[in-house]
């Protein structure tokens, strides 16, 4: 009597990186795991390319760098959801800055696992995400722990050391008014707003206009959208 073993499951995966090293290392770890699942790997070089395979091909899982010239991986991210709202997302990168993990998994990515994992929590990864799950690796994980478990800033205190005209500048910011128009509205120059928007970057210790914004609803300058 013969017994049959029940076939492996196959997954179509979308590599989009714009390294070729990165994307041939991923394929090369990919295939050792193909003793427990079978995968069909295609690749993109950039997410202008990933889009045009998606719109003509299937795939069950699309692997997404985060850096990436021209389209960045948020926007990569994002783009494909708008389309494809279903499809399976699975960030990569180099660094584990929590703002970068933020920002894929606000665009729609459901895991973030690093250039450096090992196979076998690459397979986790991606048994995970294609389940259903969201995954993030050891080295991530941390660091959201411990950025969860951080005292949350004095807005309070950042608010007292801020000017009147700082305070008033950004309230407009946030009521996404351009340095021009804010120039226009208080009667200043469009380089006094631009010293502005740098001193509160400087004194409220944020990246980007983006962190102005979150600061501002935080200190309850303006209503949370």
């Amino acid at each position: 009597m013969t017994t049959t073993h029940p076939a492996k499951p196959l997954i179509s995966i979308l590599i989009i990186d714009d390294h070729m090293m990165v994307r041939d290392g991923l394929k090369i770890m990919l295939l050792s795991l193909q003793e427990r699942i079978r995968f069909r790997i295609t690749e993109a070089a950039s997410g202008e390319e990933g889009f045009y395979k998606i719109n003509h091909f299937h795939f069950d899982l699309v692997i997404v760098d985060y850096q990436m010239p021209g389209c960045s991986g948020a926007e990569t991210v994002y783009r494909i959801l708008r389309y494809q709202p279903e499809m399976k997302i699975l960030a990569l990168s180099n660094y584990d800055e929590v703002a970068y993990v933020q920002a894929m998994m606000d665009a729609g990515a459901k895991g973030f696992v690093l250039k450096n994992i090992e196979p076998a929590e690459m397979l986790n990864a991606i048994r995970t995400v294609m389940s259903g799950g969201i995954y993030y690796c050891s080295e991530v994980a941390v660091k959201l722990i411990d950025a969860s478990q951080a005292k949350e800033p004095d807005y309070a205190q950042d608010l007292s050391e801020l000017t009147p005209r700082e305070i008033e500048v950004l309230q407009l910011i946030a009521m996404e008014l351009t340095n021009e128009e804010i120039g226009r509205k208080l009667f200043v120059a469009k380089r006094t707003i631009d010293t502005h928007r740098q001193n509160l970057i400087a004194k409220l210790q944020v990246k980007n206009t983006a962190g102005l914004v979150k600061v501002a609803m935080k200190m309850k300058l303006v209503e949370m959208k």
